[in-house]
């Protein structure tokens, strides 16, 4: 995000603000690592453009701040980046 806010009178720019981001990889609607193509580019969960190669794909949950919030995420890796995290 860019801009600032202004809170209490207090200035506070956004690029500040963070919050704490868990990603539950095990739970219901949660799918495994898949083969697919990549025909456009991608960001990969490392932050490396690619595309026009093979990559791998799979749905997570992001539980945002203390836990009151979830959203689905796709996410994309090359074969390297699973097997380093495996």
């Amino acid at each position: 995000m860019k801009g600032n806010i202004n809170i209490l009178g207090q200035p506070i720019s956004l690029k500040d603000v963070s919050m704490e981001m868990t990603i539950i990889e095990n739970g219901a609607d949660c799918y495994p690592w898949h083969e697919t193509f990549a025909w456009w580019p991608i960001k990969t969960i490392k932050g490396k453009r690619v595309w026009w190669r093979r990559i791998y794909k799979r749905k997570v949950w992001v539980v945002w701040g203390t836990g009151f919030h979830m959203e689905p995420e796709v996410q994309y890796a090359e074969l390297f980046d699973i097997l380093k995290n495996a």
